[in-house]
C-alpha cells in the first residue's frame, strides 16, 4: 500500500512538472484577458489517461498553476487551478461512466474542454469587467484544446508501444 502511494506521488509530480513546462514553454499571448494559449491541456489529457481521475487531475491543476506563477501570471494560478481541477475531473468521470470504447478519453477530453472553455471566459470577463470582450478569446481556447487532444492521441500512439505505456495503460 504504502509503495503504490509512493508511486502515485512520484507519478502525479512527474506529470505535474510536465504540463508546467510545456504549459509554460510554448505559448501564444492573448491581448484580450493578458493571458495565453499553450500545450499543456495535452498534457492533462495523458495525464488522466494514464494516472486516473484523481492523481490526473491533481496533476492538471497544480502544473498549469505552476506555469502562471512561473511566466508572470500569478492572478490567474487559482483561477487555472480550479478549471484545469475539475477538467481533469470531468474528463475523468466521463471515461468512468462511458461504455468500453477504443477511444472514449477523446469524449472525455472534448467534455473538460467545454467546462474549460466556459471557465475561462468567465474569469476573463470578471477580469476584464466584460462579458463581451472576452468572447473573442473563445476561438483560442478551442483551438488550445484541440491541439491538447491532438497532442495527446501522438503522444498515446508512440507511448503505448513502449514496455512503460504498456504498463500503464493496462493498469
Amino acid at each position: 500500500m504504502k509503495d503504490k502511494n509512493i508511486k502515485d506521488l512520484v507519478y502525479t509530480s512527474l506529470f505535474a512538472a510536465l504540463i508546467c513546462v510545456a504549459t509554460f514553454i510554448i505559448k501564444v499571448p492573448s491581448v484580450v484577458t493578458n493571458g495565453y494559449t499553450h500545450l499543456g491541456d495535452g498534457f492533462i489529457f495523458i495525464a488522466v489517461i494514464l494516472l486516473g481521475k484523481r492523481n490526473g487531475s491533481w496533476a492538471g491543476a497544480i502544473g498549469a498553476s505552476l506555469a502562471d506563477i512561473i511566466g508572470g501570471y500569478a492572478y490567474y494560478a487559482l483561477p487555472t487551478f480550479i478549471i484545469k481541477g475539475i477538467m481533469g475531473l470531468i474528463m475523468g468521470t466521463v471515461i468512468e461512466r462511458l461504455p468500453e470504447t477504443k477511444n472514449k478519453w477523446v469524449m472525455g477530453a472534448a467534455m473538460g474542454s467545454v467546462w474549460q472553455i466556459f471557465g475561462y471566459y468567465m474569469v476573463g470577463s470578471v477580469m476584464v469587467g466584460n462579458f463581451i470582450t472576452t468572447i473573442s478569446e473563445i476561438p483560442g481556447n478551442i483551438i488550445q484544446s484541440a491541439a491538447g487532444i491532438i497532442v495527446a492521441v501522438m503522444f498515446l500512439a508512440v507511448f503505448k508501444n513502449t514496455p512503460i505505456g504498456r504498463e500503464m495503460l493496462e493498469s
